[in-house]
């Protein structure tokens, strides 16, 4: 028998939801100079952020190089060291798993007893809790809030990209995230920027001893997320992470991120829109401690197989436990019919592509079903390129003339608004469906 056609129709989607190289180069260039011209500004606004602001670090999808059909997305932790942060005492919050408390008290004093740090304690006396010296989650992001306001009025909300485009700056604040929203005429941006507290390694964090972490968990960073628990200490909790040691681990494992594309594009095509690509991240950190390296050089059929049959049972279990503590569980965010829902798609979707290994009349077709692919598609017809799978130099699209491209390229996206909003509608009828496909 000769190579059954799955593993080729698993690669034909890899490479289609996969960001281009031309598509990379303009939006990070881009991201460059506005994520700068913002974290710049606060610190020509205020001295204090000055002080205390160290630079940036990537984190999330992009970082992790698992994004997916368009790299206009930033995921970015501005770094914020405190001067004497070794007399803050972070503590870990007993009411909240993977959270810490910042206990300020001993820093305050010796910023007051030395000469030159007036501005900075002038600053954490209005963000600290005068009650038990604890840094509050809410007054350090209205702080923050505050200077960004103060940077876009003094300088602008205007600036030009790096390929001359004129972006117009919208700013937004939405949970732990301060985001900027930049649109040109071309392409819109989203920076989501996080403050980090920088901190160094605790006893009391689950850092694992295997050689994996030797020498990787110097830095960690506490974010101000809203956590649930008693409310009178809600204030004062903030989550750990460390997102370059998740980004070390996730590097140099063959197959690893493209089956995590692909995950992407299924949770897409499914539905799933609260599966959040920080569960697929945990759910492959936890797989890494597990397997040996070699694992990730099996095919995308088996290790998109093994992956979901995992997520599936964590569903199924009600519970994904947070890789640095794994008293939290993150399903908790999601509701008992989220979580029955996506277990029993996760499941379906596992015992179905199961079957495709064995097929050997297996058509493209059927697999893309289970992928988001339409948008994809109109995209390709939007930027007028759809290269020829064994040679991307060649264009097919160049058989079409530029006025049939600009149509197809029109109903596509048509067609993708149209029928994504379907998936969300209760009282969908068969006939409306059947309005968008043809017929024998």
């Amino acid at each position: 028998m000769g190579r059954l056609p799955y593993e080729d129709h698993l690669q034909y989607v890899a490479r289609c939801i996969n960001i281009r190289d031309e598509d990379r180069q303009v939006c990070t260039k881009d991201f460059d100079k506005i994520r700068d011209y913002i974290l710049t500004g606060m610190c020509e606004v205020d001295n204090v952020f000055r002080i205390i602001y160290k630079g940036t670090s990537l984190f999330g999808s992009y970082s992790n190089n698992v994004r997916i059909k368009y790299p206009n997305e930033f995921d970015v932790i501005f770094k914020l060291s405190i001067p004497f942060t070794k007399y803050i005492n972070v503590e870990k919050d007993d009411d909240r798993p993977g959270y810490v408390n910042l206990d300020c008290e001993e820093l305050m004093d010796e910023l007051y007893e030395c000469n030159g740090y007036n501005d900075l304690y002038n600053r954490f006396d209005q963000i600290v809790d005068r009650k038990n010296g604890y840094l509050r989650r809410s007054n350090l992001q209205w702080w923050l809030h505050n200077l960004i306001i103060e940077c876009l009025d003094t300088y602008g909300n205007r600036i030009r990209g790096n390929w001359g485009d004129i972006y117009t700056l919208i700013y937004t604040k939405r949970g732990l995230a301060h985001t900027i929203y930049a649109q040109c005429d071309e392409r819109s941006i989203s920076i989501d920027l996080v403050p980090g507290i920088c901190f160094g390694p605790a006893d009391w964090i689950e850092t694992r001893q295997s050689k994996k972490f030797i020498n990787r968990c110097d830095q960690w960073y506490a974010v101000p997320k809203p956590s649930p628990g008693p409310k009178e200490s809600r204030c004062h909790a903030f989550l750990i992470c460390n997102p370059k040691v998740e980004h070390d681990l996730l590097l140099n494992r063959q197959n690893l991120k493209v089956v995590y594309r692909l995950l992407k594009s299924l949770r897409n095509e499914y539905g799933m829109k609260r599966l959040k690509s920080y569960f697929f991240t945990t759910a492959f950190l936890w797989e890494i401690e597990l397997q040996d390296t070699a694992f990730w050089n099996n095919p995308l059929s088996i290790l998109l197989e093994h992956m979901l049959e995992s997520l599936a049972g964590d569903f199924e279990d009600r519970r994904l436990p947070f890789f640095w503590d794994r008293e939290l569980n993150l399903l908790d965010v999601l509701s008992d019919e989220e979580i029955d829902e996506y277990a029993w798609k996760l499941k379906r979707a596992y015992q179905t592509l199961r079957q495709y290994k064995t097929e050997p009349n297996l058509t493209l077709k059927r697999v893309l079903s289970h992928f988001e692919m339409l948008e994809t598609l109109a995209s390709d017809f939007e930027d007028g390129c759809l290269p020829f799978f064994w040679d991307r130099e060649l264009n097919l699209l160049d058989a079409l003339s530029d006025e049939e491209i600009d149509d197809f390229a029109w109903k596509l996206k048509r067609a993708y608004q149209t029928l994504r909003q379907y998936k969300t509608e209760p009282n969908l009828t068969l006939k409306r469906v059947l309005t968008h496909f043809e017929l024998p």
